[in-house]
């Protein structure tokens, strides 16, 4: 069983600045202790885009420091709150593709992760897969099925509706041609995104998908309104379990000895014995 930790939307500012009104600093650091104390054994974190929230070079100084504290490996993709220029010039070790655009893959066995950068540079919402980003993917895929591998592919934008109408015109735009590639490859398990700062997760046209809340700020769910309303709640991350029988989410949040309330112990009738801490 292979664990994948999967991050989204920290939101990153430069030290001291708050981002509606809370420290991303505090938020991510409380991610990455949790994940360092309950999931060491995780073969990767990966971080969904929006690493920052106004793609500053100061701000991905910060958000290197903080997760330079991760105990395991991490992989980085875009949101569209980032800036692919200045995110080079501080993670110049970043892999990115022969066109430049921050896309990889990783193996474990006889699993492929695929991330792919769905920054749009001439849209402050909206993703982007031009053809060269999908050029790439097909590569990916297609290596993937010669080697007898299934894949998950990670990506910041969501590329279709999840019945939330104030993200409706902040999908990835033209997203037909991506869609029919992973619709028709049998090897694709799952697709993970951010971006929306609310968890969901599903099928949509036989792919299983889910979305991670995200370290920042939440979002009400409202699926009319075309306001967002941000409220104030524990930053979160999924746990993933992949394995050749399919992929499995947890959504949590980092918690504290003293959010305990209770314990139960099993018993050999069934029924449990309560102890209040």
């Amino acid at each position: 069983m292979l664990k994948i930790i999967h991050v989204s939307d920290t939101h990153i500012a430069p030290a001291g600045q708050l981002v509606v009104g809370l420290d991303p600093h505090e938020r991510l650091r409380q991610v990455v202790h949790a994940i360092n104390t309950n999931h060491g054994d995780a073969a990767l974190c990966v971080i969904t885009g929006d690493l920052t929230d106004r793609g500053d070079e100061a701000s991905y100084r910060a958000f290197r420091e903080l997760v330079s504290e991760l105990k395991i490996p991490y992989r980085l993709l875009l949101g569209n709150h980032d800036n692919r220029a200045n995110f080079r010039r501080v993670f110049a070790d970043a892999p990115v593709d022969t066109h430049g655009f921050v896309q990889s893959t990783a193996d474990f066995g006889d699993i492929r992760l695929i991330f792919l950068d769905s920054l749009h540079d001439d849209h402050p919402g909206l993703g982007r897969l031009c053809n060269g980003r999908l050029q790439w993917l097909e590569a990916a895929l297609k290596e993937t099925a010669a080697a007898g591998r299934r894949s998950v592919v990670f990506v910041h934008h969501p590329p279709f509706s999840v019945g939330v109408k104030v993200f409706e015109e902040m999908l990835i735009e033209n997203p037909e041609p991506f869609l029919n590639r992973i619709i028709a490859d049998k090897s694709l398990m799952h697709l993970a995104f951010g971006h929306l700062h609310l968890t969901t997760a599903g099928s949509w046209n036989g792919v299983p998908y889910s979305c991670n809340r995200g370290v920042a700020h939440r979002i009400a769910l409202s699926l009319e309104d075309s306001v967002a309303e941000f409220i104030q709640s524990e930053p979160t991350f999924d746990v993933m379990l992949i394995s050749s029988s399919g992929v499995l989410v947890h959504h949590t949040a980092p918690v504290a000895d003293s959010d305990v309330i209770a314990r139960e112990y099993a018993t050999e009738d069934g029924r449990g014995r309560l102890v209040m801490i």
